[in-house]
């Protein structure tokens, strides 16, 4: 049997060099989307400094100018590509990256 599925959104709604939140609990997103050009990347929306969400308010993940994704409580900085920590209290460290498929459209977590 192979991983089960769950439906985390469409892939329409992510912005191009943008990020947004999704598989919303409470008031977290417990993922992060984003699209840079043809490639979408997934990942945990949780700083591994403290373990925290990485956000400020719903969907807005990114540093100013969109380049990377920026934990707000300890101004972390991650790449987008890679989820790796290069600046701030966790560096050298990753983001976890969240196994996905895209299938007609939709975004899917592989579990």
């Amino acid at each position: 049997m192979g991983p089960r599925r769950i439906k985390l959104g469409v892939l329409a709604d992510v912005p191009e060099g943008g990020a947004v939140g999704l598989a919303p609990s409470g008031n977290d997103d417990k993922v992060i989307a984003l699209k840079r050009g043809d490639k979408l990347f997934l990942w945990e929306n949780d700083c591994p400094h403290n373990h925290r969400p990485l956000e400020l308010k719903r969907h807005h993940f990114l540093s100013p100018g969109g380049a990377h994704i920026t934990c707000f409580a300890h101004s972390a900085h991650f790449s987008p590509e890679t989820g790796l920590c290069f600046a701030g209290p966790c560096a050298g460290q990753s983001l976890t990256a969240v196994p996905f498929s895209v299938i007609d459209g939709e975004i899917w977590a592989e579990i």
